[in-house]
């Protein structure tokens, strides 16, 4: 056992060498700045990142722990904008009544990643930052049209999260950039939403397909809606033949079921070791199906 610890403790002493908690952005980013000749990595939950240190992926010199400045931690609304902030982590979504009332898909999808530590520890912030097409959150921000909050020493800016993933794992992040937030518009009367997914067990699977919908229905038809699917391209898809084949319809479970089938022309599935991409493809139907059938149920409820 004790052979095991020294094994342990050698092997995160490699992984970097010093280690800061910064109090507030402006000191997080002041660190970054005074070491540009140094691979500094931002951590808060570290559930990704600590793997991705042990496994050699990526590498550290420096990490600066961002996880308790104040105006990172709030889940907030201003008017119909509601702001998270990017060390809020899944727990804190689940039990959200903010997030129960006005984005609830995100309430669904925190409650299905990992066991109880994983959704105690992961952030939204990490979610975004490790840009997996397999991140459950990340369809449902997608759904919700969102938009990332990103901040330097100088200056702060804000783009949609769709043009901010630029490929597998890769961001439009600027070098002295942290990730502070993402808001989105609250859902309005007579919206809904939903999240599904299909692993290779019930509970604390990776995504095998994703699907995150919000659809709004006024006067009987649908007004909006946005479909957005996980783990079947490189990047998080928002199905624009099945949005496309919805918009001024009557909802039904028919309509629903010609929406999955449209959805899979707008995928790419590989197969890898949770599954094919023939079953990806089978699979996507169902689940777009269910989902939208779900956020109908829900328009009444707005949530």
């Amino acid at each position: 056992m004790w052979m095991k610890f020294a094994q342990d403790r050698r092997l995160v002493q490699m992984m970097y060498k010093t280690y800061h908690v910064a109090q507030s952005i402006e000191e997080a980013l002041s660190l970054l700045l005074k070491s540009v000749d140094r691979k500094v990595r931002f951590i808060a939950g570290g559930t990704d990142l600590m793997l991705q240190l042990r496994e050699r992926i990526v590498e550290a010199d420096m990490l600066v722990d961002i996880s308790v400045i104040p105006e990172m931690k709030q889940i907030s609304q201003d008017g119909s904008k509601i702001s998270i902030g990017a060390v809020v982590s899944y727990s804190e979504m689940r039990q959200s009544d903010l997030l129960k009332k006005n984005g609830f898909l995100l309430v669904e999808a925190s409650k299905l990643i990992g066991a109880t530590q994983i959704q105690n520890m992961g952030t939204i912030g990490g979610n975004i930052g490790n840009a997996s097409p397999a991140g459950d959150i990340l369809p449902c921000l997608y759904a919700l049209d969102a938009e990332i909050a990103l901040q330097s020493a100088d200056k702060k800016r804000s783009m949609p999260l769709r043009r901010f993933i630029t490929g597998y794992r890769q961001l439009d992040l600027q070098p002295g950039e942290l990730i502070s937030g993402i808001s989105f518009e609250a859902l309005q009367p007579g919206m809904g939403s939903s999240f599904v997914k299909f692993g290779a067990r019930q509970a604390q699977a990776i995504s095998i397909v994703s699907v995150a919908a919000v659809l709004q229905v006024q006067a009987g038809k649908i007004s909006r809606v946005a479909i957005a699917l996980g783990s079947v391209a490189p990047t998080i898809v928002r199905s624009s033949s099945a949005e496309e084949l919805l918009l001024s319809e009557q909802p039904s479970p028919d309509l629903f079921e010609k929406a999955g089938e449209a959805a899979r022309d707008d995928i790419s599935p590989i197969d890898d070791i949770r599954g094919s991409a023939a079953f990806r493809r089978y699979i996507t139907q169902p689940l777009v199906s269910q989902a939208l059938e779900t956020a109908w149920r829900r328009t009444q409820k707005q949530i």
